[in-house]
């Protein structure tokens, strides 16, 4: 080597600071390389290219991707070539080293891009990718049309896509002018969907406690209530600026709504809302597929329904990878080599490939490697198939024996089994979980755990009791094989507890009346079960004095058969006549009682009525005390009865009854001077009530 070639640094003895990325590397590259032009093999240039070897030699412990370790071998091999040229014998190592996990950059938890069973929300909207095909559509249908439902299957991303895309966008202006549309929060129809309506456009300062009852009542008899609500009167000339409504799971109105003016109301308001002439209204609603039948019942519903729907479409490969790969890279997340493809292939064509894929990736996520979603992590899930039973299992065994039993009966309350295999999740108040005899620190232990393991949603109200719960998503209830497994042993027995929660709500809607609570066999069922609802227990309680109510008439009823019939025969001995009359209504009486019937149904009211005729005629003969004192304990006797729907078409107390001689017929004076005539086997009125009369 000559003495004009340049003396370089040796080999250094510790090795420099790495570059942190592919991209720093270029940048250096690029510099260099100016330099490189204008200063040609300068000592200080060729010293600066060899730093820059040592330190892109380095750089290869953070690189994973094979696109960038080959992008930055190329770059080391180009310098190694340049010096080389220059005369370097012994230039520095142009090879990377070996990627090492443990130098990766460590994501925090707070940056996790993905929901798992979570809907998409406005504030995670920057991460909704995958589903541009069916957004595009929902768009553009509403740029002309102002009633849209999404329909599809349980896990088809129906809340998501409007939730995380329709209604972001439209604020962002997707459409014209939609930056300036008024939006109310979404809401859920639940039981009573027009609480729910009227809680949902309640103003911030007005308190619900008196404002949201009031507004029930206007929307059960106003239908243009809604419309009025949100549209208030304006100045002459002031163009109304459109109100977009967000309804998710529209199919509740129809399972969990048991009042059928309550959903008419509804319906009635909403189609008034968005077909008012004079705004441009929208309303989006969203309802799964296997209940889009229902919107049979309501044929005015159905005739917007046929012409406004988009139904969702199954996500291609594409979809999916962006799904995957576009929210990991905002945060800096990477996958080793083949797992992206391995996830694609466990949940393309799954029913629930949305779902079971986001958990997957929300799992992956909680057991990354610093920056890198391992291979090894993958396995350990179990796949994308397992990834959700496998995780419930180990939570579920995660608890001590009380506490599965808890979450079992928990869970098992959030579903709704269908006619035939299909089960479907239900959305549940809080306090609907708790009952006597379980301590309730424990199941708010075990929901609270349920809830961090994302496998149960809570969803808060206006009020602590409005809280509600739902399983996290259908995907738990078809793909944890030990959930199944429970379904099955509770399948018929859930039915019939759902029978006992809809008959409870139903007594509630009705104010109580008494005519809806259970009675016989029904009632025996209900009180078999342990984990009631405050509401069960009241419903429960009262159909028990119920019935006990009736079960005393009947005793009172016997009683005073007994003690008419007493006095009947002393009298009788006395006077033939009246004898002869008593005989005969003895008769009747005693053909009554010999039919089953006469003791086991609203008969009943027979007996007392027979058995105030005859007190009444014992007293035409003798004023005994005794006699008016038994007539007036029978006459309470059936205002008792009148409580279960006797004697309904009377307005006020039945003062007095009379038997036809055949038994057929019975005649009812009453307080609300009124004589009616009755069927005495049916219970039915005959003709029309007699009036005029000023004593009962």
């Amino acid at each position: 080597m000559s003495s004009a070639e340049p003396t370089l640094s040796p080999t250094p003895k510790s090795e420099p600071a790495r570059f942190p990325s592919l991209a720093s590397l270029r940048a250096a590259h690029t510099e260099l390389l100016k330099r490189h032009r204008e200063q040609g093999n300068e000592p200080a240039v060729l010293a600066e290219i060899e730093q820059l070897m040592w330190r892109g030699h380095a750089t290869g412990a953070v690189l994973d991707d094979e696109d960038d370790r080959w992008t930055a071998q190329g770059l080391l091999d180009y310098w190694s070539s340049v010096l080389y040229r220059a005369g370097q014998v012994e230039p520095p190592e142009a090879t990377l080293v070996d990627f090492d996990p443990a130098l990766a950059p460590d994501l925090s938890d707070e940056l996790c891009p993905y929901l798992g069973l979570e809907a998409f929300r406005a504030e995670n909207q920057h991460l909704f990718f995958g589903q541009q095909r069916l957004l595009d559509r929902l768009l553009k249908h509403l740029e002309t049309n102002r009633f849209l439902v999404v329909v599809g299957s349980s896990g088809s991303g129906k809340s998501s896509v409007v939730l995380g895309g329709v209604l972001p966008r439209l604020v962002a202006g997707a459409l014209p002018g939609s930056e300036n549309w008024v939006y109310y929060a979404p809401l859920v129809p639940g039981s009573e969907p027009l609480t729910a309506l009227a809680q949902r456009l309640k103003p911030a300062q007005v308190a619900s406690e008196r404002w949201v009852p009031r507004q029930v009542k206007a929307f059960r008899t106003d239908p243009f209530h809604l419309l009025k609500l949100v549209t208030p009167g304006e100045s002459e000339g002031t163009e109304r600026r459109p109100v977009v409504l967000f309804i998710d799971q529209f199919e509740e109105v129809f399972t969990l709504c048991r009042d059928e003016e309550m959903r008419t109301a509804l319906v009635q308001n909403l189609i008034n809302f968005v077909q008012d002439n004079k705004t441009q209204n929208r309303l989006i609603l969203t309802m799964r597929t296997d209940f889009e039948s229902q919107f049979v019942k309501v044929p005015e519903l159905l005739e917007l329904f046929e012409v406004s729907h988009i139904r969702t479409m199954a996500l291609e490969a594409t979809e999916l990878r962006e799904a995957i790969t576009k929210p990991a890279a905002l945060v800096g997340l990477k996958f080793e080599e083949g797992l992206v493809d391995e996830l694609l292939g466990d949940v393309l064509g799954e029913p629930a490939a949305l779902p079971l894929l986001q958990f997957t990736l929300l799992k992956l996520w909680d057991h990354r490697e610093r920056n890198r979603v391992t291979w090894e992590a993958y396995q350990r899930l179990g796949g994308g198939r397992l990834a959700l039973a496998k995780s419930a299992d180990e939570f579920y065994h995660s608890l001590i024996p009380e506490e599965q039993v808890t979450m079992r009966r928990i869970l098992l309350r959030m579903v709704r089994p269908g006619e035939g295999l299909e089960v479907t999740s239900r959305r549940i108040p809080q306090s609907a979980l708790y009952r006597a005899r379980e301590a309730k620190d424990r199941v708010e232990r075990v929901l609270n755990k349920l809830i961090q393991a994302r496998l149960v949603r809570l969803t808060e109200g206006q009020r602590p009791d409005d809280a509600q719960v739902e399983v996290a998503h259908e995907a738990l209830i078809r793909n944890w094989p030990q959930l199944v497994d429970w379904l099955e042993d509770e399948r018929v027995a859930l039915r019939q507890r759902l029978r006992l929660t809809a008959a409870a709500e139903q007594w509630k809607s009705k104010k109580r009346d008494s005519s809806t609570l259970l009675r016989g066999v029904l009632l025996a069922e209900a009180r078999g079960y342990e984990d009631l609802s405050e509401l069960e227990s009241d419903f429960i309680r009262a159909s028990i004095r119920a019935e006990r109510r009736s079960r005393n008439v009947l005793l009172l009823m016997g009683s005073a058969v007994i003690l008419s019939l007493s006095a009947t025969s002393i009298f009788a001995l006395n006077q033939a006549r009246q004898a002869k009359q008593q005989t005969a209504t003895v008769e009747i009486l005693e053909a009554a009682a010999r039919s089953k019937n006469w003791v086991t149904t609203t008969n009943a009211t027979l007996g007392l009525a027979l058995a105030i005729s005859v007190t009444d005629r014992s007293q035409q003969i003798a004023a005994e005390a005794t006699v008016p004192t038994v007539t007036g304990s029978l006459l309470n006797g059936l205002q008792t009865a009148q409580e279960q729907n006797l004697f309904q078409g009377h307005t006020g107390s039945v003062l007095s009854v009379a038997v036809s001689p055949d038994g057929q017929r019975i005649v009812s004076g009453s307080e609300d001077q009124t004589v009616r005539i009755w069927d005495a086997q049916t219970g039915e009125p005959i003709g029309q009530p007699l009036q005029g009369h000023t004593d009962g």
